[in-house]
């Protein structure tokens, strides 16, 4: 039976590492056993990388797949510990690049619940507090990237005024979002 891990844990990076590289191969760069790689995927196990051996695999996976899991990992969790402590707002394209690795994790916790089981079967406990965790990921990327934009627009137009949000009367009319191919006619 496949373990559900915590996502952003260390745990989680090296199995995307392993999966990613392959055991032997990651073992192969960092000069451990393939073992040793395998044990760094399981949060009951002693022993987890030095910072070197993190760094040597996220290397090579970034030259594979593009993504640093550990680096990953450190930055989200890092992240979440350091919620209440303001910090400058990142690049859009920085932040929206985020995007992907979150989208990926949650889809692979959810396709690991789903091969336990049948199609359609209920999931453990276990499982669904990881993917609650991985959408509040997600949900936390997201609204990284919304204050981006934000930020981004403020700084191009300190004159404009803030983008008004829908109220939650029961009168409110639905509207759908501009088509960003059409150019904006504006009535004044």
């Amino acid at each position: 039976m496949t373990k559900t891990r915590v996502p952003d844990s260390f745990e989680e990076a090296a199995l995307e590492i392993v999966r990613a590289l392959s055991a032997a191969e990651a073992a192969r760069i960092v000069g451990l056993s393939p073992q040793t790689l395998r044990d760094y995927t399981d949060a009951d196990r002693p022993g987890r990388p030095t910072l070197q051996t993190a760094l040597e695999l996220d290397v090579a996976c970034f030259e594979r797949l593009g993504r640093a899991p550990f680096f990953e990992s450190y930055s989200r969790q890092l992240a979440a510990r350091t919620r209440d402590n303001q910090r400058p707002v990142g690049d859009v394209l920085v932040e929206a690049l985020d995007l992907p690795g979150a989208v990926g994790r949650l889809l692979d916790l959810i396709r690991r619940s789903r091969s336990n089981g049948k199609t359609g079967q209920a999931i453990s406990p276990a499982e669904s507090n990881a993917i609650m965790k991985a959408i509040k990921v997600q949900r936390r990327e997201l609204d990284d990237v919304e204050a981006a934009v934000s930020a981004a627009t403020k700084e191009k137009n300190p004159s404009a005024p803030p983008a008004s949000t829908p109220s939650s009367s029961p009168t409110t009319t639905t509207t759908t979002p501009p088509d960003p191919n059409r150019p904006e006619v504006r009535h004044d």
